[in-house]
């Protein structure tokens, strides 16, 4: 049985130089820990798939320097916006890792959605992003499909997160189910691990690779856990498995005195 083998990484929140922290962790590093980490669970090859606030306030730097790294592990990816990133900047810097809003491997196919609104931390899909769905889906008939977006359309139990859900998610959720070969729904922005379900389709919500929020808190907070990623493997039958892992021996502390970023 073939299996098409992923490696999610998102909310990088780089800046324009090496040296840019957010909760006093310093990004850069503890993306190149998260790498270095995947590698050695044995998944140097598989495809990066980055879901949003790859910049922590869209520096064009930050999608150089991010460019640069990814060339220099020789990595493929492929990558959505998030509420801290600007599409056009994306486009314009991360120049060796062109748009992919569609990615076709054996009999799965990823679609990658913009759940981003400008100047708004929340989630909203456009009328112009749902035609995009509607259209791909209806391309995509007879395929598995894995659908990545950077908010989560289910809540997570913190009252603030839940805020920022992506708020006309109903709208999406119906293409989905009519497509029927939706087999999950991966995620950011949430900087923690949650699994649920929209429905009855699985959504997968997947920690930072630099800081973590709180689960269950009512106001921002960070939790005192360390960077992370998720691995996605996509099987020949339709079916898929996926877990998340913590790094264990990044030696950076986040500052949980922090209020905001």
């Amino acid at each position: 049985m073939s299996t098409v083998r992923l490696t999610q990484i998102t909310d990088l929140h780089l800046g324009a130089n090496r040296d840019e922290t957010l909760g006093g962790v310093t990004t850069f590093d503890s993306f190149q820990a998260v790498l270095r980490a995947s590698n050695a669970q044995g998944r140097a090859d598989t495809l990066l798939l980055l879901t949003g606030d790859l910049a922590s306030d869209c520096q064009p730097g930050a999608y150089r320097l991010l460019n640069n790294s990814l060339n220099d592990n020789g990595r493929e990816a492929i990558w959505l916006p998030g509420n801290h990133d600007d599409v056009e900047l994306m486009e314009a810097n991360l120049v060796n890792y062109p748009r992919r809003r569609l990615y076709y491997a054996d009999g799965w196919a990823i679609l990658l959605l913009d759940s981003s609104k400008a100047g708004q931390p929340g989630g909203h899909f456009s009328d112009i992003e749902l035609a995009f769905a509607k259209q791909s889906l209806k391309a995509l008939a007879g395929k598995s499909v894995l659908v990545a977006m950077h908010h989560s359309p289910v809540k997570v139990h913190s009252a603030w997160l839940d805020r920022q859900q992506i708020d006309n998610h109903d709208r999406l959720h119906q293409l989905l189910v009519d497509h029927g070969g939706v087999k999950a729904v991966i995620t950011g922005h949430v900087h923690q691990h949650h699994d649920s379900l929209w429905g009855s389709i699985p959504v997968y919500s997947t920690p930072s690779s630099c800081v973590q929020f709180e689960q269950r808190s009512d106001d921002f907070a960070l939790a005192d856990h360390p960077p992370g990623y998720r691995w996605i493997d996509l099987h020949s039958d339709g079916s898929l498995q996926t877990g998340v892992e913590f790094l264990n021996d990044f030696a950076q502390q986040c500052d949980r005195s922090c209020v905001g970023y």
